[in-house]
């Protein structure tokens, strides 16, 4: 039992170093350095309890939670993966922009954007007050070998960099009705992809209802004002300096963001 014990106080020490160097090579803007050592392995439970110890480390230094993301929805990207459902990661209040900003292409590692639907929870904590679409911000950068890459991601908060808000959050009437919205991502212009709601499997809707389910495994709930990114209808899209970003909707406001050069 002492054995045990002694085990248990080590592992636990060994996910708190881990996440606190999880979040030394984010601020310095090169996150999971430690997945390219050669041999480092953990599950993907260890993976989400590292996540977090980095968000609590992260709400030590005075940063707060904004909401959570949902990622990796589609089956094909699970089986890509080796996982069996999606994943979550947190949002911080400090990473949230409105549309029109300018952000700087250094704060990031391979800078990469998703355009997606978002729900704010309402002031009952208990119903969706506000449905928008964001740029999502990811640091798009693996260094495990694939057969670890889930926990790479999981550990990694699911590569969240930051989101980008729209000007306004209209009121939402019947968030079923994301299931039916259009979505664009565009690019300098361009159109890169285009889907609606519909193609996240139940809907935006659904995505929130698993999210709440997961976070009860973790002692968290849902709390009034936060942010749900409910998971990307197309892919995930590199950019560069210089590039200006936008994402469309048939009946919410548009998004938009630029890379400066």
């Amino acid at each position: 039992m002492a054995d045990r014990e002694r085990s248990l106080r080590s592992s636990r020490a060994d996910l708190e170093s881990i996440a606190r160097r999880q979040l030394a090579d984010y601020d310095a803007h090169q996150p999971g350095t430690i997945f390219s050592d050669a041999g480092f392995r953990m599950t993907l439970r260890e993976a989400y309890q590292v996540q977090m110890r980095v968000a609590r480390l992260r709400e030590s230094r005075g940063e707060s939670i904004a909401g959570y993301k949902v990622g990796c929805v589609s089956e094909s990207v699970q089986k890509q993966l080796g996982i069996t459902e999606p994943v979550f990661g947190h949002l911080f209040a400090g990473e949230t922009h409105r549309s029109g900003v300018s952000l700087d292409a250094a704060r990031f590692d391979h800078l990469a954007i998703e355009g997606e639907f978002a729900l704010r929870i309402a002031e009952d904590a208990a119903t969706v007050g506000v449905a928008f679409a964001v740029i999502e911000l990811h640091n798009y950068v693996f260094r495990a070998p694939a057969a670890a890459r889930a926990e790479e991601l999981v550990a990694g908060n699911a590569m969240q960099a930051g989101i980008v808000l729209p000007p306004d959050e209209p009121r939402c009437g019947d968030p079923n009705e994301l299931a039916t919205e259009s979505i664009s991502v565009i690019r300098n212009g361009v159109i890169l992809g285009a889907s609606t709601g519909g193609a996240l499997p139940g809907g935006p809707m659904a995505s929130v209802t698993w999210l709440q389910a997961r976070l009860r495994d973790f002692g968290k709930t849902l709390q009034a004002r936060q942010i749900v990114l409910t998971g990307s209808p197309l892919p995930l899209y590199p950019v560069a300096p210089g590039d200006r970003i936008e994402v469309r909707c048939g009946r919410l406001p548009t998004v938009t963001m630029i890379v400066n050069p």
